[in-house]
């Protein structure tokens, strides 16, 4: 069967747009027209495989030139809500990185802008293709674990404290317009809603900067404004309590992103680190009984359920765009946690909890 054929185009060449030309270009019938960036391309970071495709310093002229029907922008995010309205202009489906935007108000605006152009809107929340967290959110909604009680959620990791990590792009809160926060909670406030299936009612929250300056490539010390640490209650659908915590300077943590949660009748938890297991004990009757052990069993993922596969997230918006009916975090995705966040903003500027929009 041959599949449409779909032009593709990349706008910012840092790190993360490696991910999604490796995701986007590997299915069938998808060309790369062109890569975009206002820095030297010298500097870009481009896969082997796409070396020859064309490079622009100048976005509009890609985009007029090259005529992509699917866009993804791996930019700082002072600037995703821009070239998502320029990219919705000419014409081409938006795959983003996270988090959406800067503020409520451009997630806002970027969804407006997608829903009046008629085309789809993709954001990169990568969590949703690990298995656990997939086959987490099978057992709740099934049901398995009764009605959710509580929820504790770490994502911990130590690249920006080390002293060998340069100064960048992520230190800068006017270009960043988050640290931790943003970066990597961002990740948790939306897996905590995709394994639960529960909203954001309410929010309290604070964060702090630990790491004052960073030297950039020339050696020169550089401010760093964005946070490094945060940590946040918040209460979900059904006066569930969550709690939250993150940072980028814990040493020894690589990339522990862990959520676990219980309910009447047990307990559950993934990682990260651990995408075919997760730890848990359910059942009404195993539950029955009060244990002064604890005991939460590390458990395989069932082989049929691993054969399955996902849609990886960006690439899930190729076969949606086709027309499949594919499960895949959208820019309405997006704008939730945009809400959450800013919420957990305003709560941080005013120490009081904040109610979450919807």
């Amino acid at each position: 069967m041959n599949s449409p054929s779909l032009r593709y185009a990349v706008i910012g060449m840092g790190g993360v747009a490696q991910v999604h030309l490796n995701q986007i270009s590997a299915q069938a019938g998808v060309t790369v027209v062109g890569l975009s960036d206002p820095t030297d391309p010298a500097g870009w970071r481009v896969p082997a495989a796409h070396a020859g495709v064309p490079r622009f310093q100048d976005t509009e002229q890609m985009l007029r030139e090259t005529r992509p029907d699917l866009v993804s922008i791996c930019t700082p995010n002072k600037f995703h809500h821009d070239l998502t309205l320029l990219a919705l202009r000419h014409g081409a489906h938006v795959s983003c990185e996270k988090p959406l935007a800067m503020t409520v108000a451009e997630a806002e605006s970027m969804e407006a802008a997608r829903s009046a152009a008629g085309r789809l809107g993709g954001i990169n929340f990568s969590y949703r293709n690990v298995a656990a967290f997939r086959f987490a959110r099978e057992l709740i909604a099934a049901g398995e674990l009764g009605r959710i009680q509580r929820v504790n959620t770490v994502y911990l990791q130590s690249f920006l404290g080390a002293a060998a990590t340069l100064y960048s792009w992520r230190n800068d809160v006017a270009l960043a317009g988050f640290g931790a926060l943003g970066d990597l909670g961002v990740h948790m406030i939306d897996g905590v809603r995709f394994v639960t299936g529960l909203e954001y009612r309410r929010v309290v929250g604070l964060a702090q900067t630990l790491l004052p300056e960073k030297p950039d490539a020339t050696g020169r010390l550089r401010p760093a404004t964005t946070d490094t640490n945060a940590a946040f209650l918040a209460e979900l659908t059904g006066g569930v309590v969550a709690t939250f915590e993150t940072t980028q300077v814990a040493p020894g943590y690589g990339n522990f992103f862990r959520i676990e949660l219980s309910g009447e009748r047990g307990t559950l938890a993934v990682h990260s680190d651990h995408p075919e297991e997760l730890w848990l004990r359910a059942g009404a009757t195993l539950t029955r009984y009060a244990t002064w052990k604890t005991d939460i069993p590390l458990q395989q993922l069932p082989t049929e359920f691993l054969g399955r596969g996902a849609p990886p997230t960006p690439g899930a918006i190729v076969p949606a765009i086709r027309g499949e009916k594919v499960d895949f975090p959208t820019f309405a995705d997006g704008l939730k946690a945009q809400r959450v966040l800013g919420a957990l903003l305003d709560s941080m500027r005013t120490g009081a909890w904040q109610a979450v929009g919807s």
